[in-house]
């Protein structure tokens, strides 16, 4: 069978048969079921002494929760200024632009190192203004023939592109 067909109340066999009989019966009796005298009491002496009790409860003092406890009125005037002094110490004055000059060389230095820009230094000697460089600004720092050499070995191919007739 079903569980959900299954119904867990039952009645005895051949209840419903005899049930209108024992009915009849019972309503056909003159007794009655009901007590004849009073079902509900009063303790003895109890309205003498109920102003007396009412009193010994009244003089208690209820506790009190207030609407508004302090505890979270302290916490939000905390919070509120908290806010406030983070708002004040905020520097809202921040709108100044970076410049060139603000950034460091060595940043400079690994973004270009970092993007691939397919240029020859030819194309980049290009765009660089001659007026600013100076041949001094080259000399400051001499390069080594360590250095020189290093570089030659790694960036240049054919050394014969290299022989420069310097006979004009």
């Amino acid at each position: 069978m079903n569980k959900k067909n299954k119904i867990p109340f039952k009645t005895p066999e051949g209840y419903f048969d005899s049930f209108e009989d024992k009915l009849m019966d019972k309503l056909s009796k003159t007794e009655s079921t009901i007590p004849k005298d009073n079902a509900f009491k009063v303790p003895d002496n109890y309205f003498e002494s109920f102003n007396e009790s009412l009193k010994g409860k009244l003089d208690n003092e209820p506790k009190v929760i207030p609407l508004f406890p302090i505890k979270k009125i302290i916490a939000v005037a905390a919070s509120i200024a908290a806010i406030v002094l983070i708002a004040l110490g905020y520097n809202w004055n921040s709108s100044s632009e970076l410049n060139f000059s603000d950034l460091a060389n060595a940043d400079i230095e690994a973004y270009f190192e970092n993007n691939d820009f397919e240029l020859s230094p030819y194309e980049i000697a290009e765009v660089l203004p001659v007026t600013n460089t100076e041949y001094s600004d080259f000399l400051s720092s001499p390069i080594e023939s360590d250095n020189l050499l290093d570089y030659l070995n790694e960036n240049v191919s054919d050394f014969d592109e290299l022989n420069i007739d310097y006979n004009e």
